[in-house]
């Protein structure tokens, strides 16, 4: 049985928000909190793209890097800027406001981003080993 639930989950309250997805009761984080996750998430931002990016000019500049291993390498790295670019600026922007921006649409197209290219990094497999040769 599968049960479909439409709440998104917010830090903070917000009377301008209206919907099912509204916040819950008081408490949540304190603006200097939002803050600093608004800073780690830009920080990880910036360093996912730069850093992945120069892995991937690396391989591409040099040839002797394109080995099966390496090829696994580089595919966790594409899937990192992926979900640097498609999913870290979503939850960046709600931080800088203290709420979630999107509404439920874009509650879903975070969880569905984040989790396609999470497991797109996970659910590599090794090439198969070269046969054995006959003795």
């Amino acid at each position: 049985m599968v049960l479909q639930t439409r709440e998104c989950n917010f830090s903070t309250p917000d009377t301008s928000v209206r919907g099912p997805w509204a916040p819950q009761g008081p408490g949540g984080m304190s603006r200097t909190g939002h803050t600093v996750v608004a800073v780690m998430l830009g920080t990880i931002l910036l360093a996912g793209v730069f850093g992945n990016s120069v892995v991937f000019l690396v391989f591409v500049k040099y040839r002797s890097l394109r080995t099966p291993i390496n090829l696994i390498l580089l595919n966790i790295s594409l899937s990192d800027i992926l979900v640097c670019v498609f999913g870290t600026p979503l939850s960046f922007a709600a931080s800088l406001k203290g709420r979630w921006l999107l509404g439920e649409r874009g509650c879903e197209w975070y969880g569905f981003a984040n989790s396609l290219f999470g497991v797109s990094n996970g659910c590599v497999h090794p090439p198969p080993p070269p046969p054995l040769s006959p003795q």
